[in-house]
């Protein structure tokens, strides 16, 4: 639990970072596109670089010593059994474990974990880049099988071993909480989440001057 909160504090110090070089360009297209700028909108641009970093950091940096993991492990640890956790939950069931114990367990943890990583990914894919949701799907499993490359490789060889096990359920698992983000995307959509919610541009006169700056939310489509 404390390297997991290593790695999200250093996702949030990279996030915030990435945020404070965007924030000029993206007040400049908000003014640009919408007539006026939107700190809701802004908000929204934040919480995206604060997922992406904090993503990369749970998921590619090193979680354990990187000596100690690679005097053990000489090259990357891969793993192509898709049903591993099915088995461990069957081991602990028949050790005498009951419905919590099995609920709240490594196996079960790590799956939900690995889902709920990639809910927010299907949800901007969809509700923001407007892609449909297989266009989404299939985004999510290529960057969800390049993650488990760089950690089979060690980062492309910047670690001397593969400090994080590349795992074919973690995949399985990314890809279904990308699906559940993209179903869900809609919704977002209607309720007008900022970054989710349809704007129109800022209208100009027949002359050519700009128009008001007051630009009001509307739905361009029925979801």
């Amino acid at each position: 639990m404390n390297e997991l909160l290593r790695l999200s504090l250093v996702g949030i110090a990279g996030g915030l970072g990435v945020f404070a070089v965007l924030l000029l360009p993206a007040m400049w297209l908000q003014r640009r596109r919408f007539g006026r700028v939107r700190p809701s909108r802004l908000v929204g641009v934040a919480v995206i670089c604060l997922y992406t970093m904090s993503l990369a950091g749970l998921t590619i940096a090193p979680a354990y010593d990187v000596a100690a993991t690679c005097r053990s492990r000489p090259g990357g640890a891969l793993r192509l059994d898709p049903f591993h956790s099915a088995a461990e939950l069957l081991g602990l069931q028949r050790g005498g474990a009951g419905l919590w114990e099995l609920a709240v367990s490594f196996p079960v943890l790590q799956i939900v974990m690995n889902m709920a990583l990639f809910v927010p990914l299907g949800l901007i894919l969809r509700g923001v880049f407007r892609r449909d949701v297989t266009t989404s799907l299939a985004s999510a499993v290529l960057l969800s099988a390049l993650i488990e490359v760089t950690q089979y490789t060690g980062a492309f060889g910047l670690y001397p071993c593969g400090v994080r096990i590349a795992d074919i359920e973690d995949l399985l698992a990314n890809a279904a909480g990308a699906w559940i983000g993209a179903l869900l995307a809609p919704l977002l959509i209607r309720w007008r989440v900022p970054l989710f919610a349809r704007e129109e541009r800022r209208r100009e006169s027949d002359g050519g001057a700009a128009g008001t700056d007051e630009v009001e939310d509307l739905f361009r489509r029925e979801f």
